[in-house]
């Protein structure tokens, strides 16, 4: 490719970013200190739409980058396997005092085990 033509290409993407109105979070991290691996989706207050973030393993720390900004309501599910699904509601601003990370809750673990579902070997 001759170097005008990879400017050109340089600059198209650069410009659809710029005009671009979507934001993002540089990272947001997932602490999960279950015995359940789980699958991560966030949504804003609309819920209109799920973005897939990641899965976590269990009893681990996963961290995203470039989250798309859900605005002032954050909403994450957490889902095992598809036996169970429980969402979190985080303000903006808590998710910033709190660093940008969010932990699985408790009550995602206990109403697995209340289902009868055993945590994986």
């Amino acid at each position: 490719m001759n170097r005008s033509l990879a400017a050109a290409a340089i600059f198209v993407l650069l410009l659809g970013a710029a005009c671009s109105n979507v934001s993002f979070v540089d990272e947001v991290t997932i602490v999960n200190a279950t015995e359940y691996s789980a699958n991560v989706d966030v949504t804003d207050s609309t819920r209109e739409g799920w973005l897939a973030l990641t899965t976590v393993g269990a009893q681990s720390t996963r961290t995203v980058e470039a989250v798309i900004d859900q605005g002032e309501v954050w909403i994450f599910r957490f889902d095992y396997v598809g036996k169970h699904q429980e969402e979190v509601e985080v303000s903006r601003r808590e998710l910033e005092g709190n660093d940008w990370t969010v932990e699985i809750p408790e009550s995602f673990e206990q109403r697995l085990r209340d289902l009868g579902v055993p945590p994986p070997p």
